[in-house]
């Protein structure tokens, strides 16, 4: 028997299956289970991820248990967190968990240990090219990075790395003046030289700025 193909009234005894009530009853259990099976089967399927509504992702994600997951993030934030759920499993504890959330939920995101940066044991700094990592989604982050952290990882600090492009000119001119004075017979022969060189160029230059928020 298939979830989608049952009839509930046949599976009701025979005095009940002519009773307008048992009957509606019935009818209406057939619809929940129908509906129940065609999302258990969409669940079921992790190449149907991009397909899933945002309700069937919370349910997805509860039912995989992926402790790092909100609820209130973007639907696309949810996708990634849910598809890239069994490889921070698998590496719990370590940079690569905490880098992979930070990419989930806000884009990029780099781990820097102590002995890179010239700091304690066990502390860290983590980078990433999105300002609201320190502003409005700092709480957030603090809590998922709770969650995949090693409980002796202390963080030092988020660093936050911008680029941005803007053009520079450059230009420069030489400028050569001779005279020569030639004297034939009575007759002065006056000979000019010059010359002029310009050269422009235009380049153009990444600036890159850090901003650092220190957290307990």
């Amino acid at each position: 028997m298939r979830l989608n193909e049952t009839e509930m009234v046949k599976l009701l005894p025979a005095w009940m299956q002519e009773d307008g009530s048992d009957k509606g009853i019935a009818t209406g259990c057939n619809i929940i289970s129908r509906d129940a099976y065609a999302r258990l089967k969409l669940l079921s399927r992790w190449d149907k991820i991009d397909q899933l509504s945002d309700a069937e992702l919370d349910e997805m994600a509860w039912e995989l248990n992926i402790q790092w997951y909100d609820s209130t993030a973007p639907i696309a934030a949810k996708r990634a967190v849910i598809r890239n759920s069994d490889r921070v499993y698998a590496k719990l504890g370590t940079p690569y968990a905490v880098e992979q959330i930070v990419a989930d939920y806000f884009g990029t995101g780099e781990v820097r240990e102590w002995y890179q940066y010239g700091g304690q044991p066990h502390h860290f700094k983590v980078l990433s090219d999105n300002p609201s990592l320190v502003n409005s989604n700092l709480d957030l982050f603090l809590k998922l990075l709770r969650t995949v952290k090693r409980r002796s990882s202390w963080l030092d600090a988020i660093l936050i790395c911008l680029t941005g492009e803007m053009f520079l000119y450059s230009g420069m001119a030489v400028r050569d003046h001779t005279q020569e004075v030639h004297v034939m017979g009575s007759d002065e022969i006056h000979i000019y030289h010059a010359a002029v060189v310009h050269d422009n160029n235009r380049e153009t230059v990444s600036i890159g700025t850090d901003a650092a928020v220190i957290s307990d």
